[in-house]
């Protein structure tokens, strides 16, 4: 064993005991094969009762550090643009805007595949903001499927319900941004 092959293995376990003790997801999560379930309530179900972008806020761990609730985001994609070249990651329009979202974001999966492997790098991009999110995400997600974001603290579905502005009846196209959907 070399000196370098002990410092990067010593590097790992001491990565993966940090990773241990703040977990991304909220405590009684069970990833199915085809489904995300946190306590007794089903990810794809809550989507199919409230629609997207939705969101499920949990308890975290009793050993993670830091914040008493996780909130998880379930979006659905909207487009994807594929890969461009080695330096252009495949790029993916979410139903959310993921502007309160962009620092808390610990992980993210798809909903019908949690456990598929070989990801790469994604651009997640809200459709009204300029907002971009980097991610690990399996390369065959398409329109329709289901992502779930599991972020710090609680998040309020108007913080993550896009506002398009729109123009209010009766007047003369000025643009209005409508009553405050919180």
């Amino acid at each position: 064993m070399s000196i370098m092959h002990t410092l990067i293995s010593s590097r790992a376990m001491a990565l993966a005991a940090l990773y241990e003790d703040c977990p991304p997801w909220p405590a009684d999560t069970t990833f199915a094969d085809r489904d995300i379930s946190i306590g007794a309530q089903s990810l794809s179900t809550l989507a199919a009762q409230r629609g997207t972008p939705c969101l499920l806020i949990a308890p975290s761990n009793a050993s993670a550090r830091g914040e008493d609730y996780r909130s998880v985001v379930i979006t659905a994609i909207l487009a994807r643009t594929p890969r461009r070249g080695l330096r252009h990651p495949m790029e993916l329009t979410v139903d959310c805007d993921l502007s309160a979202l962009d620092s808390r974001v610990h992980d993210v999966l798809p909903v019908q595949c949690p456990n598929a492997r070989r990801r790469k790098t994604t651009l997640l991009r809200s459709p009204h903001t300029q907002t971009a999110i980097r991610v690990l995400l399996p390369q065959t997600c398409a329109p329709g499927d289901l992502l779930a974001l599991t972020c710090d603290g609680t998040i309020t579905l108007g913080q993550i319900t896009s506002h398009p502005t729109r123009i209010h009846p009766g007047s003369d196209g000025e643009q209005w941004q409508g009553r405050c959907l919180k």
